[in-house]
């Protein structure tokens, strides 16, 4: 069981990597520094703990910390860090890479406190210079404000290659004019590796004690996920570290996460919802944040439903895949164990069995998209309508209705919370390669029988239903909410049925309104 896992966890990783990494723009310079990284992870190390780590910390002149923009869990270990040297009578200066130089006497007057938070990213212009998730690298900036800890900008406008000379040349400067001073640097992963900015540095000051601090390097985590469990950090030599404090692939489903929900609509950035709510949304109780998202939706949509009636189910993600795969295998055929397992390996979530759900993050856009799952299924069940007795039959007609009544609720139902949620639409498909998969969802847009479903696997039936429901769901959405039609959703609903003609006539009142043929996925 324990190489099943490990394989699935690496296909989940696998895929979420190379889907963060097609966002990226690919230049030849970032491809150089990426394998560059890679080979200086490949390298042997021994294991070690934190306290190494942080003994070390107290004797360097410079820190440096690798950060994964998208991703907070770093910004935690760089508050650590500053935290102890504060408390060894240390005085630490930090230094971020996310600030442009240029705008060093901006930064320093919102330390100081003379301007507001809106005021500072404004005058910075964050979102266009930076970007990531503001709420990761306020934190250090209120550390800063409490123990009144300078703060410098390491930016500036220009190849990697010159930012790098850059900042090791201020980094010099810094520690010219603070001798006493230990300088923290968070700075992207890809730079910190030991011949680019630590190298620099040391040519121009080799008398400086320096310490460089990775974090979870995916070549470490696989070189140990075999034999150890629980690994705090690894030392390659004694001036360099790694930290393991999450699996690769959550890094990068932070990275998709930020491109395809914050990037392109900060209007709907959570960490802005963070902000304007005072408080985070989740709290560590999943359960709890699943039911908070129901109750939401059902509010919002007047539904005659009571949060005792939905509050049975069992919520597990990634570090549940030992009991989600030993379930599966123990309920269900080989031809369904395969094919859920390839929803965990292309990172998807969705329900399974009774009332168990598999959840590949805990975003919002996930956590509500479930949720739309969840009520789906508690009105199906109001109709006697069995869904796992679908799911273990050979009627593909039948189990590509429910994945696509699954997905028609699930996306309206988060587009609910994500109103600017997007999808491919008809001219997207139609302007796409034809591959088996495009075909069948254009033709699912006119047709009465379904004449190829069996022509299909039951992972092509998930790739041609879960697109094809989320465009019915974009137009539900825009009946229900933008023209306040208040029926589509209820006629949707009463009309329930595993049978694919009664899908046809609910997918075609849903579609009446729009020239479908015309429309495509909007980008702003």
């Amino acid at each position: 069981m324990k190489s099943e896992i490990l394989k699935l966890r690496k296909q989940i990783y696998y895929y979420l990597k190379s889907r963060a990494h097609s966002y990226e723009d690919g230049t030849a310079e970032l491809e150089a520094y990426q394998t560059n990284q890679d080979t200086y992870a490949d390298r042997e190390f021994k294991i070690c703990t934190m306290d190494n780590l942080l003994n070390t910390a107290e004797k360097s002149d410079i820190i440096y910390i690798g950060d994964f923009h998208t991703f907070d869990q770093n910004i935690r270990n760089v508050l650590r860090i500053i935290k102890l040297l504060v408390t060894k009578n240390k005085r630490p200066i930090i230094g971020l890479e996310m600030v442009d130089h240029s705008f060093q006497l901006v930064l320093d007057t919102y330390v100081e406190g003379h301007l507001t938070e809106l005021e500072f990213l404004e005058e910075v212009n964050y979102h266009n210079s930076w970007r990531f998730p503001w709420t990761h690298y306020k934190l250090i900036f209120e550390l800063a404000r409490k123990h009144d800890i300078q703060i410098v900008a390491l930016n500036k406008q220009g190849t990697l290659a010159e930012r790098d000379e850059f900042a090791a040349q201020l980094l010099k400067d810094i520690l010219d004019n603070e001798p006493d001073a230990s300088l923290v640097v968070l700075y992207g992963e890809l730079h910190i590796s030991p011949n680019k900015i630590p190298a620099l540095t040391q040519n121009i000051a080799p008398n400086l004690k320096q310490l460089i601090i990775h974090q979870n390097l995916d070549k470490v985590y696989w070189k140990l996920a075999e034999d150890q469990d629980k690994v705090e950090a690894v030392c390659f030599n004694p001036q360099e570290f790694c930290l393991l404090t999450a699996p690769p692939w959550v890094k990068y489903e932070s990275m998709v996460y930020w491109y395809e929900n914050l990037c392109n609509d900060p209007e709907f950035d959570i960490h802005s919802y963070i902000i304007e709510n005072g408080k985070k949304i989740f709290s560590d109780d999943t359960h709890e944040n699943f039911i908070l998202i129901c109750i939401q939706i059902i509010n919002f949509l007047k539904l005659n439903i009571e949060e005792d009636e939905i509050e049975d189910f069992n919520l597990y993600d990634h570090t549940n895949l030992d009991y989600v795969e030993e379930t599966l295998s123990s309920s269900l055929n080989q031809n369904l164990v395969d094919y859920y397992e390839y929803l965990i390996a292309t990172n998807r979530s969705f329900r399974f069995l009774e009332s168990k759900f598999y959840c590949s993050s805990y975003s919002m856009n996930r956590i509500s998209y479930l949720a739309g799952i969840h009520i789906l299924h508690f009105y199906l069940e109001k109709k006697g309508l069995n869904a796992l007795s679908v799911i273990s039959s050979n009627k593909k007609d039948s189990f590509f209705t429910l994945i696509t009544l699954e997905a028609v609720l699930a996306y309206f139902f988060s587009k609910i919370i994500n109103p600017h949620r997007k999808c491919d639409m008809y001219l997207d498909y139609r302007r796409a390669s034809e591959t088996k998969i495009t075909k069948n969802i254009l033709e699912l847009f006119k047709t009465k029988s379904f004449s190829n479903i069996n022509k299909l696997t039951l992972e092509e039936i998930y790739e041609v239903a879960t697109p094809f429901g989320h465009i019915l769901g974009e137009y539900l959405y825009l009946r229900e909410v933008h023209e306040k039609n208040t029926s589509a959703l209820q006629e949707l609903l009463d009309s329930l049925s595993f049978h694919f003609e009664d899908f046809a006539k609910i997918r075609d009142k849903i579609l009446a309104p729009f020239e479908y043929e015309k429309h495509q996925k909007r980008y702003f």
